[in-house]
């Protein structure tokens, strides 16, 4: 009987401190990392970027649509030719100070497949001096632009290890787009990358 008793306590205590052990553990998990999990669980596969460009474009199609696009007009070289630049369209009734300048490129692994892109966001009319121009306003604004491209969650900020300042993040399926913490008062950086190339 007795041995009987102290198994069952065993047991139950076993089991108490797993699912202590698991609170634990999922307590400690950051929201960010409960983000990545659901969305990666989901198995949704988003790899639109802009422009008719996708993840998963050989770097060959990424350089003939923006060949074409510049022909057309709607983007051109960036500066010390290792960017594309491209305008952001004019609100209605927005002032020409509010111009929003973006230049980009492809991230590329070794076999010249995209897994992402790397941009970087700044007002045409920047001037040290105008503080609603300074990339922290920026950042904020970026927010609700990228949504309007890539609907869905909303970004949230989080804290990464060995990165520090306001890191705001976005997860589609495995699409994250982070507006990295400002390095300077002009430019914002913003990157696009597919996860499943992150977490493998």
């Amino acid at each position: 009987m007795r041995k009987q008793v102290f198994m069952r306590f065993k047991t139950l205590f076993t089991l108490a401190s797993i699912v202590t052990l698991l609170l634990f553990t999922g307590c400690n998990e950051s929201e960010y990392t409960k983000l990545v999990k659901r969305e990666m669980s989901k198995n949704i596969v988003n790899d639109s970027i802009f422009f008719g460009m996708k993840i998963g474009d050989t770097r060959k199609t990424f350089y003939d649509t923006c060949w074409q696009l510049n022909k057309d007009g709607i983007i051109m070289q960036g500066p010390k030719n290792s960017f594309v630049q491209y305008d952001l369209p004019r609100k209605k009734n927005d002032s020409t100070s509010n111009i929003i300048r973006m230049l980009f490129y492809g991230i590329f692994d070794e076999d010249k497949i995209m897994t992402g892109m790397d941009m970087k966001f700044s007002y045409e009319a920047w001037a040290l001096w105008n503080k609603s121009l300074q990339s922290d306003q920026l950042a904020i604004v970026l927010q609700d632009t990228l949504l309007s491209w890539f609907p869905g969650n909303e970004f949230i900020e989080v804290e990464l290890d060995k990165v520090e300042g306001k890191t705001y993040v976005k997860v589609d399926g495995n699409r994250r787009i982070m507006i990295e913490p400002t390095k300077d008062n002009r430019e914002v950086d913003v990157r696009i990358d597919d996860l499943r190339y992150i977490l493998d």
